[in-house]
């Protein structure tokens, strides 16, 4: 018999196959098969019949022909997959990159928005129609009593006494020198422009003390965040219908920048929840800490329209 025809025999054979310098073997032809599935052996793997001395490459062994083109068809398949797979997955990352970009326009948009409509509303601060603040006035915190109002609102170098002044229970003097020169020297205060940051004042001991919050700081700090302010005074004209009145307020700066204090000075609104409101939203502006004597800021609001 050729040796073409006796590699043709049936495929069920005992049979040898080369794994480097070393011939392994017999086994079936289906264990063959498998191996070639597994990649144990590749279509070029030398084989030939137990008994036989003479190896072929499988791909050239009739039995195993249609074998090896099934291999190679299921490694080009799997080949393409695996680029598609590839190709899949680069896709995905590039998706993921822009939604993840997208995502954070959004929320640095939506950031924006939210402080915005808190600071100003949704509509700006015409939303807040009827909702008028005047100038605020920044001084160093003077000692006062929780009772204490103030309907005439202080101006910059006006200053509470801290403690009962002598002025009150001084008896009239029969000269003119000694309160004329008193009442020049007050006036004279008044008009002296508001102390720099970081100067030096004289309290009322003669003592020295470091005034160190920025003025401007606090300006900016109070024009930035008013309108926070005028929601709560919104909801007090929903729950008050035809409320017109002007409602002074003071509060207090502490060191670590955060308002500790406040008053409101209009006795409708000295305690409830119209001074809830303020509290809570003035103890969110982001003043900046600082040390030395505390500020005191003071703001007026007319509420309602005066006809």
């Amino acid at each position: 018999m050729a040796a073409g025809q006796e590699l043709a025999a049936d495929v069920d054979g005992q049979w040898l196959f080369r794994h480097g310098d070393l011939v392994l073997g017999p086994v079936s032809g289906s264990q063959i098969v498998e191996k070639l599935k597994t990649g144990e052996l590749t279509p070029d793997s030398p084989l030939a019949l137990a008994g036989e001395r003479d190896f072929h490459p499988m791909k050239e062994v009739e039995p195993f022909k249609v074998h090896v083109a099934l291999s190679e068809a299921r490694v080009r398949v799997d080949a393409a997959v695996q680029v598609e797979r590839e190709k899949n997955h680069k896709r995905v990352m590039v998706l993921g990159g822009v939604a993840g970009a997208l995502a954070l326009v959004l929320g640095t948009a939506g950031l924006f928005l939210a402080r915005n409509a808190a600071v100003h509303g949704w509509f700006g601060e015409d939303e807040f129609e009827g909702i008028e603040m005047e100038a605020p006035v920044i001084r160093v915190a003077q000692a006062r009593q929780d009772d204490e109002e103030l309907f005439e609102y202080p101006t910059q170098g006006t200053a509470r006494p801290n403690k009962p002044a002598d002025t009150g229970t001084t008896k009239p003097a029969t000269g003119t020198s000694k309160p004329t020169a008193v009442a020049s020297a007050s006036r004279t205060e008044d008009r002296k422009p508001p102390r720099p940051s970081g100067s030096v004042n004289t309290d009322a001991e003669g003592m020295e003390v470091a005034q160190q919050f920025d003025q401007g700081a606090i300006n900016r700090i109070v024009a930035g965040n008013k309108s926070t302010l005028f929601k709560c005074f919104k909801e007090e004209a929903e729950r008050s219908p035809g409320l017109t009145t002007k409602i002074p307020l003071e509060f207090v700066i502490g060191n670590d920048g955060k308002v500790n204090k406040l008053w409101v000075d209009n006795p409708q609104f000295k305690k409830g929840p119209l001074y809830d409101c303020l509290f809570v939203e003035l103890q969110k502006w982001p003043f900046r800490a600082y040390d030395g004597e505390r500020a005191t800021v003071g703001l007026s609001f007319n509420i309602g329209r005066k006809g």
